[in-house]
């Protein structure tokens, strides 16, 4: 590979990361303007329609083979869930601290997920990451301070169960090679997840985000083509390109940039136990995946 190559994937996956981190912000602001099946329908038919134009440009099939119709179903419903607990609790916890929250403990849940159904105990360093991931999960919903009501306030209960929906979905997407390339499978489980959304909302407001204004727009397209599509479709690529430990690093960027994001547009504040809590989760992350490397 070039090292002009090179230098632009690298310039495009921390444009990702950010938009990412972004996200979060941009759900809470999101949340403020409608109901949430309402924005789960329009940011998977907008990712769906960008991700048919990635397919169209890059010549990708299109066709799904009838033995990955239940992975694809499965991981719609999942991703289904995950958006509404993310808007959730976006709505009511703050943006950031759900930020540093799911993306930290979405690897750690995933990697446990994995171990149970592989029926494979972790040891050595994967352990030690996973115990001090846990540790540090518990840091950052202040567990220490307000105990078991912790879990059950400021939006942590939506933030944990959107972590553990995208374990299940990171499991299921991870098998979907098998049947269709990974933009095929992100084009159709965008559109599928639409269709899902549609059930729960009241058709009569559908359209009723005609009339909302630029920032509204800002804020969707944001999370649909910039998070969703633009930025997953970038992390594949540079998995591809530059092997999935280097494109895989980026990520610890993402709850840096979710902070820093509610910070200056939401004017969120800093808290000692989302910074510290967070850094422990992903120390426990880069422990996992070292394990992983090394065996």
């Amino acid at each position: 590979m070039k090292r002009s190559e090179h230098t632009f994937l690298y310039i495009i996956m921390i444009i990702a990361m950010a938009l990412w981190g972004l996200s979060w912000t941009n759900g809470k602001i999101l949340g403020t303007y409608t109901s949430i099946p309402i924005l789960m329908f329009w940011r998977f038919l907008i990712a769906g329609i960008f991700m048919g134009l990635v397919l169209w440009v890059r010549k990708t099939e299109w066709r799904i083979t009838l033995a990955g119709l239940p992975s694809m179903v499965a991981s719609a419903v999942f991703l289904v869930l995950y958006n509404h607990f993310y808007f959730t609790g976006t709505r009511v916890g703050p943006a950031g601290g759900g930020g540093v929250l799911v993306t930290t403990l979405n690897p750690l849940l995933t990697f446990l997920l994995i171990s149970i159904v592989r029926r494979k105990l972790p040891r050595g360093r994967s352990l030690a990451g996973l115990l001090l991931g846990i540790f540090g999960g518990t840091i950052l919903i202040n567990f220490w301070q307000e105990g078991w009501s912790a879990i059950l306030s400021s939006g942590n209960q939506y933030f944990v169960l959107c972590a553990g929906t995208w374990a299940f979905l990171t499991f299921i997407s991870s098998r979907i090679n098998r049947h269709m390339s990974t933009l095929t499978y992100s084009f159709w489980l965008y559109l599928l997840s639409s269709v899902l959304a549609l059930f729960f909302v009241d058709t009569s407001q559908l359209l009723s985000v005609f009339d909302l204004d630029m920032i509204f727009w800002l804020n969707l397209l944001s999370v649909s083509v910039g998070a969703m599509a633009f930025a997953t479709t970038a992390f594949f690529i540079a998995a591809s390109r530059l092997g999935s430990e280097k494109a895989s690093a980026f990520i610890f960027t993402v709850p840096l940039s979710a902070l820093i994001f509610s910070m200056l547009i939401l004017n969120e504040p800093l808290k000692w136990n989302i910074v510290f809590g967070g850094s422990l989760s992903i120390i426990a992350v880069f422990l996992i995946n070292s394990a992983k490397k090394s065996s």
